[in-house]
């Protein structure tokens, strides 16, 4: 958009957002005690400064705002997918072996430091094929791979981020389902003690009750 004061780019789809882009808009509607700010988004969007956005006339700042209009529509994610093709190089998250001590550590310092942190957590563990996640590759490569991941159109990198969320929801289900068991199994643990204590359950009967119960405790270990 050419103008007296300058050129202003900004993304006109979400095929045209990069992740950078995307992690700091998260970061900043995670905020729900910040107040709105036009020229917080203004920034987001472009590559200039506040004091640049404090000279722009109101007119044209709401002639950029209605180029956004995008952003209030879904975007269409596709299929999750544990792989992507980045200037002819493939990436892919191993789905075949384990995650490594290395990898964990790293993802988990990486998301505790910043959750909204995707292009790290890609840099981690979407690497191309024979690629290790070892100390040369986090000395020698990971700071320019995460900057190549933040340039990346978010569209390219939902899919991925989808497959994440996907592994995490399959595998904190079974965990959940151990917990909730588990707390239900000292609920009645519980009732028995209180039956007996009250006169309500012969000895036998309550050895009996427990011995069932451990047997139930046994069972849901696999889980």
């Amino acid at each position: 958009m050419e103008i007296d004061y300058g050129k202003w780019t900004i993304p006109n789809g979400w095929n045209e957002l990069t992740l950078k882009q995307y992690q700091e808009i998260e970061r900043y509607y995670s905020d729900k005690d910040k107040k709105f700010d036009v020229r917080d988004v203004l920034e987001l969007f472009t590559d200039h400064s506040r004091d640049e956005i404090d000279q722009l006339p109101i007119e044209f700042v709401e002639r950029i705002l209605g180029n956004l209009n995008w952003l209030f529509k879904a975007p269409d994610w596709g299929e999750p997918k544990n792989y992507t093709e980045i200037n002819n190089e493939k990436y892919i998250v191993n789905i075949q072996d384990r995650l490594k001590v290395g990898e964990f550590i790293a993802v988990d310092t990486a998301m505790k430091a910043d959750k909204h942190n995707y292009a790290a957590i890609l840099a981690i563990l979407c690497r191309k094929e024979g690629e290790l996640y070892d100390s040369k590759f986090e000395n020698e490569v990971l700071t320019n791979r995460i900057e190549m991941w933040e340039n990346v159109p978010v569209t390219k990198v939902m899919p991925i981020i989808s497959f994440f969320m996907q592994c995490f929801m399959i595998l904190q289900m079974p965990s959940q389902l151990s917990s909730e068991v588990r707390e239900a199994i000292n609920h009645i643990r519980n009732n028995i003690e209180t039956l007996h204590q009250d006169g309500d359950l012969t000895k036998r009967s309550m050895k009996s009750a427990m011995k069932k119960l451990k047997k139930l405790e046994k069972s849901i270990s696999s889980i």
